[in-house]
């Protein structure tokens, strides 16, 4: 992505990306063009190791319905 776009997503000006992009302090990899242009090689998403899911039915008597809803939740989670 282009260097004025990282900026945006990061809240951070862009002149203040690029001149941490010309001093070599930027956070993530970035590439100088032969046109000039910044262009930066952000690294993919980590996974967090954590997911949360919400099984939920209509009234105490179906505690069967929810046994389930959570097992099959679960599985597809795991």
């Amino acid at each position: 992505m282009k260097l004025s776009e990282w900026a945006a997503c990061n809240g951070v000006h862009y002149q203040t990306a690029w001149t941490w992009a010309k001093e070599g302090r930027m956070p993530v990899p970035v590439l100088q063009t032969p046109s000039g242009t910044w262009l930066v090689t952000e690294p993919a998403p980590q996974a967090a190791g954590r997911v949360v899911v919400y099984c939920r039915v209509a009234s105490g008597d179906q505690k069967a319905d929810l046994e389930r809803q959570v097992a099959r939740t679960v599985r597809g989670a795991t």
